[in-house]
Order: C-alpha cells, then structure tokens, then sequence
C-alpha cells in the first residue's frame, strides 16, 4: 500500500502540473451512467464539479457553457448513445467546440478502458484546454490566407499589366515594321533610310522600356530590388535623360527647359540607374500629358545640408492638362492614366507614377505633386544624397532589339493617281509611318487625330473626295466603331458606300462575323504591310 499510495501522489502531481491543459478527468461508467472525477482544475473558472454522479444530467449541465452554435453538436457526440457507437469500432473518439462568454476552445477526448462482450463499459473522459493551439493553428492559417491573397494580386497584377502592356505594345512595333519596309523601299534616298531607322530606334527603345517596367514592378513587389552607391555626375544624367524624350518632344512641338542653377555639387553617390527611371518616367508624363506647343521645365535645386550631404529637389512642370479631382485621389494606383480632351494620346500602361514613387521611397526620399486641373502639374522629389568626388558615367539609353526578316516592297509596280485616303490614327509615329508608306503609292493622305474629328473632316470634304478609310479602332472618346456609325450616318450619298479597312489590337471572332458597319477589311496588329496594301488596292 505504501507504494501504490507513493505512486498515486506522483501521478497526482503530475496532473496538477498538467492542470493548465487537463482541466477535468473522468472515469466514466456507461453501463451504470455514471461518473468519478479523477482530477479537476475546473474550480479556477468558477466551474463546480461533484466528485461523482450522473453522466447523463452532467452532459446537459455541461451544455451551458458551450457557445450555442455547437451546443447540439456536442451533446449528441458526448452522450451514452453517442459514445457508445462511436467506441464500438474504435477505442477513443474525441470532439473540439468552443465555450461561451470568453470564447475559449476545448476538446473532449474518450479513451476506453474497459470492454464486455466488445462494447466498451467503462471510458475516461479527458477534458482539455486547447486555446493557445487554436490560437497558432488560426495565425498560421491566417498566414496562409494573407499569403495566397498577397499571391493571387501579384498574379491578377501582372495579368492585367500583360493585357495592358500587349495593347500598347502593338504601335511601337507597327512603327518598326513599317520603317522597316520604307527604309528598304527607298534605300536609294539616305535621307529617308535615316529617319526611317530613327523611328525604328525610337519604337523599339519605348518598347524596351514597356518591359523593364515589368521588370521594376516585379522587384518592386518581391522586395528584391538592391539600391547601388556609386558616384555619378547629376547634370550627365539630367542631359542624357532629356535626350530619351527628345523624339517626343520632336513630335509634338514641345519645348523642354532645363534649370540647374542651383547645382552646387555636381557628383554625388547614388543609384545613377534608379534615379534616371525616376526622372524619365516624371518627363514621359509631362510630355504625355501636355498639349501640342506647350512648355516643360526640368530641374534641380541643391539644399546644403552639411559637408557631407546635399538635400536635392528634382522637379518636373509643365503648363498641359493638370490632374482632375478624381484622378489626384489613384494617381499612385497601377494602372491609373487621366483622360483629357485636351490631349489625343498618352503611351505607356499607367505604372510610371506607381514605380516613381516606391523608387523614391525606397531611396528614402519624399514626393509632392501641385496640380491645378488643366492648368499643369509639378511634381517634384526630394533625395538626400551625399557628395561624391569622382564622375562616373551614367548608364545610357538601352540599346535594344535587331529586327531581321524586312517585308518585301508593298507596291510592286502599283501605283495610285492622287486618290484621297482619310487615315483616323492618335499615334503621331504610327500617323507618320503611315502617311509615308501611302504617299509612296501615290496616295494623298490626311489625318484625323481622333473619331470626332474623323468625322469634322468627313463632313467637311467633297462629296467622293474620300476614296477610302483607314481607321485604328482603339481611339480614346469615340471608339472606332461609333466613329465609323457616325460617318455612316451623315446625310451625304457617299456616307454609307466609303470602304472602310480598319486595325485594332483586340479583335474577336464574332465582330469578324457580325460587322453591321460595312467594312472591307480588318486586320490585328501586328499588321502585315502587304496585306494591308493589298486591301487598300482592292478597294480604291
């Protein structure tokens, strides 16, 4: 007696320093319906508990503490009935439920141990605390959760931005396609295969930069992009940045001034690369969103902060369209782009202020916006950057694609007698490439800037004076469909009969069947320069 006592006191304490988990052991009597209690810790929640008495009334009195969505549950599991057929093939069985008023979680566990006739008689019911494992085992899943939605964005992110970036994509490699074929055309006029191979350079290097936007974006998002410190000249990069939007300045008749007289320290240490994505991005939408003559200001001002570091302030202005209410609310949101009637085209996917301003914070910086709505904007931002003492040269334009396979010469001996096409085109490189190819043929070619206007200078033309439409269906405002319904439904006898060949970048099966608008011909981009001339001679 003495051990058995000695070790009856051992298992005592060992369930007492169990207590915080096993809060009740039973040994239960299914037979008789009855129950002893063999260690409780019940009492520190204010719970009674007799030492023995009915199973049965406890299991009902034991229902008031459960939260009511698994009341019925766990009666029906943890009554005589219940035990008995779920012990039958097995030796334990074991319920999870939450307790109400403080929302604690427990598991019941049955063991059997004692059978007769293969029924269990007699089972011990042990009662558990399992709130801190719901607790890690609900942040886990948490995590998991947080993570497939962190997931599940980035893949709809990049969906969308290869939707996007496949649209915008098409103009910069119709362009190349298309001065490819004049540059071979015409080989015999240097001048033409210069500027040819210069639209050429110019489309496949905004294309270039459409990918190494992806680029940053996925490092952005990954957490994976590594700042560089390396010394570098602040007027070479400002110079060689400027000279990446000369051709769209060109173009647009847009004048750029620069101001660096407050320049003090020219060298500094920094991430010359990451720095000029920041200012090429702010300069693209300055051109982007200014209208044709207007006027853009491109600077730097040096703060002293002390002998080793310079607050320097980069700003952007322009006198174009200025930020609608509406759109100063998502203008850091991917994909978010302003629509103007005062401009007629705006390149890239939407992502170039998102990029500009996880760059700038990631290089510890601050930016600020001032816009006033169709007056102009002025962004500027704010490095500390400490000075260096050695130049160093600045990463320089990307040097980018080499297109083989040139297109043979879409004439071929064909040539037209002054016949007038109205080509409906807001790309001005696109508009370009192909008034040249057209005028080539011995068309004569006027462009309309957008639907509404197509349909201005439609009405405003002589009465057959337009042999044929060459429309692009992805205009802002007015789709190319509605623009080609408004033509048609001017009150002039060649309204309905002028044949229509028109490109587009997203082009369904069914518009192909259906086409209620007349139309000759559809292509999608990008477009086969003989298969277009070959439309165009079939329907002049």
């Amino acid at each position: 007696m003495g051990e058995q006592g000695e070790m009856l006191q051992k298992l005592k304490r060992a369930m007492l320093a169990m207590g915080d988990e096993w809060l009740l052991i039973e040994e239960i009597d299914l037979e008789q319906d009855t129950f002893e209690v063999l260690h409780n810790s019940l009492d520190a929640f204010g719970i009674i508990v007799p030492e023995t008495g009915s199973y049965s009334s406890q299991n009902r009195q034991v229902e008031q503490y459960v939260a009511i969505e698994y009341q019925s549950c766990r009666t029906e599991f943890c009554s005589l009935e219940g035990l008995r057929s779920r012990l039958e093939s097995t030796d334990h069985a074991e319920c999870e439920y939450m307790v109400d008023g403080n929302k604690m979680w427990r598991r019941d566990k049955f063991r059997v141990i004692e059978w007769r006739d293969g029924a269990p008689v007699k089972v011990i019911w042990l009662h558990e605390n399992i709130n801190e494992t719901k607790e890690y085992e609900w942040e886990q899943q948490q995590a998991v959760n947080q993570s497939y939605s962190q997931s599940k964005q980035a893949y709809q992110f990049k969906n969308m931005y290869l939707k996007r970036i496949g649209q915008e994509i098409q103009d910069p490699i119709n362009v190349i396609v298309g001065n490819a074929v004049l540059a071979k055309t015409f080989s015999s006029k240097p001048e033409q295969v210069m500027e040819n191979v210069g639209n050429i350079l110019d489309s496949a290097k905004a294309a270039y930069r459409m990918v190494k936007q992806l680029e940053i974006m996925d490092g952005i998002q990954e957490g994976s992009i590594q700042m560089d410190s390396k010394a570098f000249s602040i007027w070479q990069l400002i110079r060689n940045t400027k000279d990446m939007v000369q051709a769209s300045l060109h173009v647009r008749h847009q004048s750029l001034r620069i101001d660096a007289a407050q320049l003090y320290h020219e060298y500094v240490l920094g991430d010359a690369q990451k720095l000029q994505q920041i200012l090429l991005n702010l300069l693209k939408n300055g051109c982007s969103y200014t209208q044709y003559l207007g006027e853009i200001y491109f600077g730097v001002r040096e703060i002293p902060d002390d002998d080793e570091y310079g607050i320097y302030e980069f700003y952007v202005q322009d006198n174009g369209v200025g930020m609608s209410s509406r759109f100063q609310k998502i203008m850091f949101e991917p994909f978010a782009r302003e629509y103007s009637d005062r401009i007629e085209n705006t390149e890239g996917a939407g992502l170039g202020l998102v990029i500009v301003q996880n760059l700038v914070h990631m290089m510890g910086g601050e930016i600020r916006v001032e816009t006033t709505y169709t007056k102009g904007t002025k962004i500027s931002i704010q490095l500390r950057l400490r000075y260096g003492e050695a130049p160093a040269a600045v990463i320089g334009e990307d040097e980018v694609l080499d297109w083989t396979g040139w297109a043979q010469s879409p004439w071929q001996d064909v040539h037209f007698q002054s016949e007038h096409v109205l080509l409906v085109e807001e790309n001005d490189k696109v508009a370009s490439a192909g008034k040249e190819l057209f005028s080539q043929g011995g068309l004569v070619v006027d462009r309309a800037l957008n639907g509404e206007d197509a349909i201005q200078i439609f009405q405003r033309s002589p009465e057959n004076y337009y042999r044929l439409i060459l429309i692009d269906m992805n205009l802002p405002y007015i789709s190319g469909y509605e623009t080609i319904m408004g033509i048609r439904h001017l009150r002039r006898r060649d309204a309905a009969g002028v044949p229509v060949i028109t490109i587009t970048s997203n082009l369904m099966a069914s518009e192909i069947a259906e086409n209620p608008y007349g139309i000759k011909a559809q292509f999608i981009k990008p477009v086969s320069v003989c298969d277009l001339m070959e439309a165009v001679q079939k329907n002049i």
